[in-house]
This record gives structure tokens, C-alpha cells and sequence, in this order.
């Protein structure tokens, strides 16, 4: 075990969540971290289900007097989403995660995302069901896979797997938050023919690099003005019409704010200095627009000369799409304090003579969903786009009565002498899939606090860690209904 997690407590919950970093687990690899619990699990006498999709169902039988108690499931995945520094050469299929402590935070040693979301959430679940000391009837761990890319998951769980009264997801983010609902989404992929043509003599060839922007989750983070590496390259090039643009690459994930983007292609040699100047003044434009890091940088350098860029007039009118593609925020719940609808530009790829476009778009409310999905899609049809629709998830619906959140109101105020915050998150958990399975099932979800998911700043308060596991295990117990006292 990692020497300086070894000090932290709550001790077992550290223990397991050193062991799950290293396990390599990121969305698709999910398979040995998997076997690792159910191995742990059997070997502590629990029964264990693996379906044909990965996700995992432990279960723990009733302590003896507490059988009429209620089933509790505590619900977590099991997959990560794999970022790195571009700096950083990481294989998440291969390499464990290096863990750090730093001021009172958990941290990745190797300048790679954490693993925190949803690591620490499966290692308290692990935790408690392995706990001798608790008291409680019928416990079970539903673990999901491939939560990241899209809830693919969640989405193949059957009845059978979700049985049970109570669900408390360990996904939230934020210390004495309780969530009661969430956004759905929807990914978008659109694909643009690219007319080619021959590259201008006399012209060399240049790649122009959007480097260090601080990226984030598309979802709790599309609110905090990080920037976004491809709708700037897109107005990069459209304030630059001398670049003969090759090709474009850019973001990773649906749900990640992309933090580099790419463009390969050609430029007259006559016209460089002039670009340069204009590039750095962009530059400087967009960090004041938005909060760049200090080592944000655009950078304009030489690169091997393509053998075809796109058509001219096919180029202006494609990076015009690209640049003035919905992003970012687009209204806000007043109410609930929270993003109601958002959309992420978060990839390009050229592959051939074709580019790929992805987007990601979110909202409290399914038709405003699908109407702005319907928007991006009609946006690119000027160029010829051809849209694809997947991955779409139903938002979670609040229930603000439900008996669940009365007892963890309640319990939360009793143990921290504050109420908690009952609160909508603008990311898609589980719950709202879940819920559509299994709807007698009350469900609430919370964490500890993590910031910066999704990108390699991802961080985990130690501190938080312990009051988050207090308040799991307690209310548990207070779910509990007691045995009847000896006759």
C-alpha cells in the first residue's frame, strides 16, 4: 500500500482505494478491477454476479434480527476516464494509478487524472459491505462499467440486478451535497466529406496548436469559463483565412472540455510573420475571455507540407460552422441554482477525406435536449454534415418528499450541525436510467468533495473523505428497522 495513504483515515476505505488505482480500469478495461472485488468479496463469504456486459452485483445477507430491514444498494462504476498531460506518455490499460498527497488532497503522481470519481465512491461501498461490525439487513454493491462513455453500463442492467428499496449512488462530487436528480444527454457525431485540392506552389507546410488549456468535466465544470481548445482553433482559423488548412485534430472524450486541438497544413512562407502576430493577439484575446492557465499557449511551427488541403471556398465555409457551433452554457435554471442546458464541442478528427465532429449536449429538460442536439445537427448540414444520434439518457427526475431524503436530511444535520444542500446536478448519473428500471427504488446521491474531474488537476480533499464515509455508514444504519427486543 502507498506509505503516505497508509496514515489516512478511515483506514479500509483507503486501503481499498489505493488497491483500485492499481488496477488499470479505464472505460473498457474494466474486467480485472471487477474480478479483484468479486475475489475479495467471496473470499468474505458474499455472493457475487457478474452479467454479460461486466457490472458487478455484491451482495451481503441481512444480520441476524434484521431481516424485515430494507434492501440497501450502494451504487458506483467501475471504470475511470483516462487524461493525461500532453506531456505525459500513460498507458491506463497497463499502469497503475502513482498516488500523492499534497496539502491535505490526494492527487495523481504522474500528471494523469485520479480516478476519484468513481474510485473512492466503489471503495466505501467495498468498504462497508466488508465491515464485521455493522449491523444491518440486506446490503448490496451494484457496480456498473463504462459509466464515461456514454452509461453503456447502466443501460444494460436488468430488473433482476437493481432489485432492492433504497439506492444510494456515491458518484457527487461536493461534500454535504445530497442530489435528487440530474441532466440527461445525448452524443452527437457528424461526419463532413472534405473537398480536396492541390497545395499552392511555393507554400510550406505549418501546424498551429492549441496547448494547456485546463479542460474539466463537460458537465459540472461547462459553466467555469476553462475554454475550449477546439471552438478556438475553429476561430483561430477563421481570423487566419492564409492558413490552407489539412487537417484537424482536437478533444478526446464526450464528456471531457477539450485542452488541445490541432491544424495541420499550408501557408505562403511571405505570410508567416503576419500570422504569428495575429496568432499571439488571439491568443491574448481568448485568455482574457476566459481562465486560461498561466502556460496556455498558441503555438505556430513548421511541419512536413501535406499533400492536399481542402478546397478553399469548402474550407471558409466549414471553419465558419465550426466557430460559431453552439458551446458552452445555454440557459440556466434559476430555481435550482444550476446549468439547465449545455452542449460540448468536444472533438474533431480528420480521417481521410472526411472529419469527424462530436458533441456532447446536456439539460434538466429531455425536449430542450433534443431540440438543441436537432440544432447542432441542422448547423453543419451547409457543409454537407451527416449526423448521427447515440448515447442518449433520460435526466433523473427529483423526488423532494421521498422518505430517503427526509432521513439523510435529518442524519446529516444531526451528525455535522449543518442542513445539507438538496440539490440537481448538470452531469448524467446513473440514477435517471436506474430510476427508469427500477421505480419504486428512492434513490439520493452524494460523495466526497473532488474537484477538477476528468482532467489530469483532479484532486480528492482527504478530510472529506472521512465525514463523507461517517455519513454513509451511519445512515445505513438508521435505515435499519431494529429487532424486536427478547420477549
Amino acid at each position: 500500500m502507498n506509505s503516505q495513504l497508509a496514515k489516512l483515515e478511515p483506514a479500509p476505505v483507503w486501503r481499498l482505494f489505493d488497491a483500485i488505482c492499481a488496477i488499470p480500469h479505464p472505460s473498457g478495461h474494466e474486467t480485472r478491477l471487477a474480478a479483484a472485488l468479486a475475489a475479495l468479496a467471496e473470499k468474505n463469504g458474499l455472493a457475487v454476479r457478474i452479467d454479460v456486459t461486466g457490472n458487478l452485483r455484491i451482495d451481503r445477507p441481512a444480520s441476524p434480527g434484521f431481516e424485515d430491514s430494507p434492501m440497501i444498494l450502494l451504487q458506483g462504476h467501475l471504470d475511470m476516464v483516462p487524461q493525461a498531460l500532453a506531456t505525459v506518455d500513460f498507458d491506463f490499460t497497463r499502469e497503475p494509478i502513482p498516488l500523492t498527497v499534497e496539502d491535505g488532497w490526494v492527487r495523481s503522481a504522474a500528471g494523469t487524472t485520479l480516478g476519484s470519481d468513481d474510485g473512492i465512491g466503489v471503495a466505501a461501498a467495498m468498504a462497508l459491505l466488508l465491515d464485521p461490525e455493522l449491523k444491518c439487513g440486506p446490503l448490496a454493491g451494484v457496480f456498473t462499467v463504462s459509466e464515461e462513455v456514454g452509461l453503456n453500463g447502466a443501460l444494460a442492467l436488468s430488473a433482476e440486478f437493481l432489485k432492492g428499496d433504497f439506492l444510494l449512488n456515491l458518484d457527487s462530487e461536493e461534500e454535504g451535497q445530497l442530489y435528487i436528480g440530474c441532466a440527461g444527454g445525448a452524443r452527437l457525431e457528424i461526419d463532413v466529406e472534405l473537398p480536396q485540392a492541390a497545395v499552392p506552389p511555393g507554400y510550406t507546410g505549418l501546424c498551429c496548436e492549441i496547448k494547456n488549456l485546463a479542460g474539466g468535466h463537460s458537465g459540472v465544470d461547462i459553466h467555469l469559463r476553462r475554454g475550449n481548445a477546439v471552438a478556438f482553433l475553429a476561430r483561430l482559423l477563421e481570423k487566419m483565412p492564409e492558413f490552407e488548412v489539412a487537417a484537424l485534430s482536437g478533444g478526446t472524450l464526450d464528456n471531457v472540455i477539450p485542452r488541445e486541438a490541432v491544424a495541420f497544413g499550408a501557408v505562403d512562407p511571405a505570410r508567416l510573420a503576419t500570422l504569428r502576430l495575429r496568432a499571439a493577439n488571439l491568443a491574448l484575446e481568448f485568455a482574457r475571455e476566459f481562465d486560461a492557465p498561466p502556460d496556455f499557449a498558441v503555438e505556430l511551427r513548421p511541419a512536413v507540407l501535406p499533400e492536399r488541403v481542402w478546397e478553399r471556398s469548402f474550407r471558409e465555409k466549414l471553419v465558419a460552422l465550426l466557430a460559431t457551433c453552439p458551446n458552452g452554457v445555454r440557459s440556466m435554471d434559476r430555481a435550482l441554482d444550476v446549468v439547465r442546458t449545455s452542449t460540448n464541442l468536444a472533438a474533431v478528427k480528420t480521417d481521410g477525406a472526411q472529419l469527424k465532429i462530436r458533441t456532447s449536449q446536456r439539460s434538466l429538460v429531455d425536449a430542450e435536449r433534443q431540440k438543441l442536439t436537432d440544432e447542432i445537427a441542422a448547423h453543419f448540414v451547409p457543409a454537407g454534415g451527416r449526423p448521427t444520434v447515440d448515447n442518449s439518457y433520460p435526466g433523473w427526475e427529483p423526488d423532494p418528499e421521498s422518505e430517503l431524503l427526509r432521513t439523510a436530511e435529518s442524519l446529516y444535520r444531526e451528525l455535522f450541525g449543518t442542513p445539507p444542500q438538496v440539490k440537481v446536478i448538470h452531469a448524467g448519473l446513473e440514477c435517471g436510467i436506474l430510476a427508469g428500471i427500477n421505480p419504486a427504488l428512492q434513490m439520493i446521491s452524494f460523495g466526497p468533495t473532488l474537484i477538477h474531474p476528468h482532467s489530469p488537476s483532479e484532486k480528492l480533499n482527504i478530510a472529506s473523505v472521512g465525514r463523507f464515509y461517517e455519513f454513509l455508514r451511519k445512515l445505513v444504519s438508521q435505515l435499519q428497522i431494529p429487532p424486536e427486543p427478547d420477549k
